[in-house]
C-alpha cells in the first residue's frame, strides 16, 4: 500500500514539474513573456502586379501608391514562457520577398513552435497603384486601400476594410465586420458574424452575411444597370439604389417588412413579406433576402 502511494506521489511529482517547465499554471499553458522584432525589405514591383502573402496571427493592410517597388514592414512576435525564449522564437523567423512572373510573393519560414509557444507576423505594404492581391490572415485585420487590381483577401478572426479599390473584389471573414468605400467593379464581401457596410459603390455587388446587417450605398455618379444581391440571416437588408435604376428586384423576409422608397411595378401577390417587380426598365437584378429582419430599398 505504501508503495503505491510512493509511485501516485512521484507522478504527481513528474505532473507538476513538466507544468513548471511548461510555465504553465491553472490557467493554462498561455505564454508570459513576448519579444517584438521589426524586419524592412523591399523589392522591384512593376504595375500590373499581384502582391502574396499569408501569415497566421497578425494584421495585413496593404496601401497603393505613386511607387516603383514594394516597401514591406514585418512586425514579429514571439511569445514563450520567457522574454529570452521570445526573442529566440522572433529571431527565428525569416521573410523574403520573392518575384515570379508578373507575382511578388512575401514568403514567411518560422520554427517549429511547442505549444506553449507562438509567434505572430504582421505586415504592412506599400505597393504601387495598379497592384492585385492575393493574401490571408487567420487571427487578424485585413486593410487594403487605393488599388486598382484584382483584389482577394481572407482572414477568420478579424475586421476587413478595404477603401478606393476599382477592378473585381473578392474579401472574406468568419468573426469580423466588413467595411468598403469608393469600391468599382464587381464586389463580393462576406462574413459570418459581424456587418457588412458598402459606401460609395459602383457596379455589381454580393454581401453575405449570417449574423449582422447587409447596408449598401451606392453613388450618385454609378451607373444604372448594376446586379445586386444581399443575403442576411440575422439582420436588417437595407440598399440605397444608383440614381434611374433599371433593375428587376426580388425582396423576401420571413420575419420583418419590405419598405421601399422607389416607384415598383410589382408581379405577383403583393405582401410585407415579399416583393417581386420591376423598377424601369428592369435592366439589372436586385436580391435582397433576410430571415429575421427588415428590407429597405431608396
Amino acid at each position: 500500500m505504501k508503495k503505491a502511494n510512493s509511485l501516485k506521489a512521484f507522478v504527481v511529482f513528474l505532473s507538476c514539474s513538466a507544468v513548471a517547465v511548461m510555465g504553465c499554471s491553472t490557467d493554462g499553458c498561455e505564454p508570459k513573456a513576448k519579444y517584438e522584432r521589426i524586419v524592412k525589405l523591399s523589392a522591384p514591383m512593376l504595375a500590373g502586379s499581384i502582391f502574396e502573402a499569408q501569415t497566421q496571427n497578425g494584421h495585413i493592410d496593404i496601401t497603393g501608391s505613386d511607387v516603383t517597388e514594394c516597401s514591406l514592414t514585418a512586425t514579429i512576435t514571439g511569445w514563450a514562457d520567457t522574454e529570452e525564449n521570445a526573442k529566440l522564437l522572433a529571431e527565428a523567423v525569416e521573410i523574403k520577398l520573392v518575384p515570379s512572373g508578373s507575382n511578388l510573393t512575401a514568403k514567411i519560414e518560422k520554427p517549429r513552435l511547442t505549444p506553449y509557444q507562438r509567434i505572430g507576423v504582421s505586415l504592412d505594404v506599400i505597393v504601387p497603384g495598379k497592384t492585385g492581391t492575393d493574401v490571408a490572415t487567420h487571427n487578424g485585420a485585413l486593410i487594403i486601400k487605393n488599388l486598382t487590381g484584382q483584389i482577394k483577401g481572407a482572414t477568420h478572426n478579424g475586421k476587413i476594410i478595404a477603401e478606393k479599390i476599382s477592378g473585381t473584389t473578392e474579401l472574406e471573414t468568419h468573426n469580423g465586420g466588413v467595411t468598403c468605400k469608393e469600391v468599382v467593379g464587381n464586389t463580393q464581401l462576406q462574413t459570418h458574424n459581424g456587418s457588412i457596410t458598402c459606401e460609395d459603390a459602383s457596379g455589381d455587388i454580393n454581401l453575405r452575411t449570417h449574423n449582422g446587417s447587409a447596408k449598401a450605398f451606392y453613388s450618385a455618379s454609378a451607373p444604372p444597370v448594376c446586379n445586386v444581391s444581399m443575403v442576411s440571416h440575422n439582420g436588417g437588408v437595407s440598399l440605397t439604389a444608383p440614381p434611374n435604376l433599371s433593375a428587376t428586384v426580388e425582396a423576401s423576409t420571413h420575419n420583418g417588412s419590405i419598405n421601399t422608397d422607389l416607384p415598383i411595378t410589382v408581379t405577383g401577390e403583393v405582401t410585407r413579406k415579399k416583393l417581386t417587380g420591376t423598377i424601369g426598365k428592369g435592366e439589372g437584378k436586385l436580391y435582397l433576402e433576410t430571415h429575421n429582419g427588415s428590407i429597405s430599398i431608396k
